[in-house]
């Protein structure tokens, strides 16, 4: 028997047939670009439409807040326009009542201001000009500034503290305008709230929608019970603050006493953060170390009590973060938002976890967000 054996029939030949390995890698090298290009434009989003956000933000954390007081009048068979309308003039009323009490007063601390900042940025200036000249030989250090020195800097030039803090609210005039929207909106959020649950339920999969809702209540109850406990918190560190900041005699102590009491609230730069009022006042009113130091141990003592008795007792565990992602997301919202980014960054990144702990695909995210 003879065997007729060709090769070139029985190779088989592998030009003509797809690399499937090939194009799944060129499939998931486009689904990351895409994914990257879809993070930069929502993160380009979020840094321009800033005002409008922070705006929309506030509101409906204010709405959370004044909910419960929405659906206690409702048990008292108003309707619900009614109670919400009520809410919401009486929240603009203790706003007024808190400006108009410590209106001289908040006068008298604007027109201290330029001064403040005058000596700020000489201090600032003879800062950069000492590290300048260190270590350098033939060229002496500039000497610091006197006390009663003018501003060295041109009045338009702003500091780069203030454009920090300024930063995601826009200039003076669209603040104003987008803090006159909020009272509106939150009118608005109270009276539709059924409305706008229901829209945002059918958003979601009939299957889907119960677990949509209870992330929902649960992001309101955080909010709820963050904002209103670290309230507490600085009305009560307040308490203990202005009186000590008078006894020393500091000027404006009504004024700074809540301003460093709401600053220590901030999460690890807090304590800090709220020496900064006191001092700068002080730098223009004492000229010997004694009140220094007694305002400095005043705030460490009060914001200990805060960290350490207080927001474990009032806040709790309301908001399960490790201390990582609470840094991460200071540092990202500060970035984006500036100061008032640091404000919404713990709120703000507690509500995503909520929603991560919610969905499969991104449960683990909120595992390694949380405390563990």
């Amino acid at each position: 028997m003879h065997w007729n054996f060709r090769p070139d029939r029985a190779s088989i030949d592998f030009s003509h047939m797809p690399d499937t390995s090939i194009e799944a890698s060129s499939t998931t090298a486009s689904s990351a670009s895409l994914k990257i290009i879809a993070t930069a434009i929502v993160l380009t989003c979020i840094y321009v439409a800033s005002s409008i956000l922070i705006t929309l933000i506030c509101s409906l954390f204010i709405a959370f807040i004044l909910d419960p007081g929405v659906v206690l009048l409702e048990r008292l068979r108003l309707p619900r326009w009614l109670a919400s309308l009520i809410m919401v003039l009486l929240a603009l009323a203790l706003i007024y009542l808190l400006v108009y009490l410590a209106y001289d007063r908040l006068i008298a601390f604007v027109s201290v201001l330029p001064k403040v900042m005058a000596r700020v940025q000489q201090f600032i200036a003879y800062l950069e000009e000492f590290i300048r000249n260190f270590g350098q030989t033939g060229r002496p250090a500039a000497s610091p500034p006197h006390p009663d020195a003018g501003p060295t800097f041109p009045a338009s030039q702003a500091s780069p503290w203030l454009q920090y803090l300024a930063r995601g609210l826009g200039p003076l005039y669209e603040f104003a305008v987008t803090v006159l929207f909020i009272p509106f909106l939150v009118f608005f959020m109270l009276t539709s709230k059924a409305h706008l649950l229901v829209n945002t339920l059918n958003l979601f999969h009939v299957r889907r929608r119960h677990k949509a809702e209870a992330v929902i209540t649960g992001i309101g109850h955080m909010v709820r019970s963050y904002v209103l406990g670290n309230l507490l918190v600085a009305l009560i560190s307040a308490a203990l603050l202005t009186p000590l900041f008078a006894a020393i005699g500091l000027r404006f102590s009504l004024i700074l006493g809540p301003l460093a009491a709401f600053l220590t609230l901030v999460p690890y730069l807090g304590v800090v953060l709220s020496l900064i009022p006191p001092m700068l006042i002080a730098l223009l009113q004492f000229d010997r170390p004694g009140p220094f130091v007694a305002i400095t141990f005043a705030v460490l003592v009060v914001h200990f009590l805060a960290i350490n008795v207080l927001t474990p007792k009032l806040v709790g565990h309301s908001v399960k973060l490790n201390p990582l992602t609470v840094t991460i997301s200071m540092l990202f919202w500060g970035w984006l938002w500036g100061a008032i980014g640091l404000v919404l960054s713990v709120p703000i990144t507690a509500a995503v976890k909520a929603i991560c702990d919610n969905i499969p695909s991104l449960q683990k995210i909120g595992a390694w967000m949380g405390e563990g």
